[in-house]
């Protein structure tokens, strides 16, 4: 067993650019539990050597952590949490919506994988999303509005592939509906005030359009070159919130400047890269999905995060991949990556 050294050397630059972000903008306890973090990561993804993590994508290791999964995300909703998304433990905040994702991607790995001939029939198709309904379900009851987008952008790109245009039409139209009634009877007021600042940020430039606002000085103060590391403002005065985790890669900018970021970019797409040219020696047809999910999903997550870091898209929380301060994200991502290199070199 073996793993790219090149992923290995990509994820290893993410480590530098997460860390000495971290600690040039003065978050210094974040940067010790940081460091923590990346290196229980890696030890995931080297134990890949020896743990067969891809047992859990099969009988009957995946029916039990299916129902886990769901079951710890209803817990959320019912013990007092942080927000209701986080569970504090021994002073660590655990998010197990970053967790079931690892579930959600099996998940659809599994029925696609035994349906991809069948998903342009309608029925088949809405199996496809009722199967993974339930995590939508109780991440909305939170309410987590970051990762309800990425579900569901992961979700829609995935089956787009095997569908015709007319669905593609009508999944547009259903999601069309969707969205008045969420807007009408599920989004909380602070959500749509998120949304009608991000589109005129003019309305009310002191609270719900601060954040939004902040990110387009941080953005716009930065430049092509940045400020130079530990030279920020907007980060390390605190004017921008959630400096070290949704908005990090704002905060890597304002030092790094856009440079900073088409770096980012590259290394981020050359793990991509990396990961798609080493599925072409997957020889099991579920791995090969597996794969070809996991790509799409670290794409889409990407893109998203990106959008928002960049004030190009409304402001929901969601982790910046492989960047931002936290532990749940991060060692998520790393057993998705320990799955896939079971698959790679299996």
């Amino acid at each position: 067993m073996k793993i790219n050294i090149y992923i290995v050397i990509y994820l290893l630059i993410f480590m530098i650019f997460s860390l000495s972000t971290i600690f040039s903008i003065g978050k210094t306890d974040q940067f010790i539990k940081q460091i923590i973090f990346w290196i229980v990561s890696f030890f995931i993804l080297f134990s890949s050597f020896y743990i067969n993590y891809s047992n859990m994508i099969r009988y009957p290791y995946f029916y039990i952590l299916y129902i886990f999964s769901l079951f710890i995300l209803f817990l959320t909703l019912i013990f007092p949490t942080k927000e209701n998304i986080w569970f504090n433990i021994g002073g660590f905040y655990i998010q197990p919506s970053e967790f079931t994702r690892i579930i959600f991607l099996l998940t659809l790995t599994l029925f696609i994988s035994k349906n991809v001939d069948y998903l342009k029939n309608n029925f088949f198709l809405f199996i496809s999303f009722l199967i993974i309904s339930p995590f939508i379900f109780f991440i909305g009851l939170q309410p987590d509005l970051g990762m309800i987008l990425l579900y569901l952008l992961t979700w829609i790109i995935i089956v787009i592939n095997f569908i015709s245009l007319r669905q593609i039409l009508i999944l547009f139209l259903i999601f069309s509906i969707l969205s008045l009634f969420a807007w009408h009877f599920i989004l909380k007021d602070y959500q749509k005030l998120r949304i009608i600042t991000f589109l005129n940020p003019d309305i009310d430039p002191l609270k719900y359009g601060y954040n939004s606002k902040q990110l387009k000085i941080t953005i716009g103060s930065a430049g092509f070159w940045g400020k130079g590391f530990g030279n920020s403002t907007q980060a390390k005065l605190g004017f921008l919130p959630a400096a070290e985790t949704d908005f990090i890669l704002a905060s890597f900018i304002e030092e790094r400047g856009i440079l900073g970021f088409l770096i980012y970019s590259l290394v981020f797409l050359l793990l991509l890269k990396a990961l798609i040219f080493e599925s072409n020696f997957i020889k099991d047809p579920l791995g090969q999905v597996f794969a070809n999910i996991l790509v799409i999903h670290l794409a889409v997550k990407f893109l998203l995060t990106s959008a928002i870091n960049l004030s190009l898209f409304p402001i929901v929380g969601l982790a910046v991949p492989f960047l931002s301060y936290g532990g749940s994200h991060l060692i998520s991502d790393f057993i998705l990556l320990s799955i896939w290199n079971n698959f790679r070199y299996s």
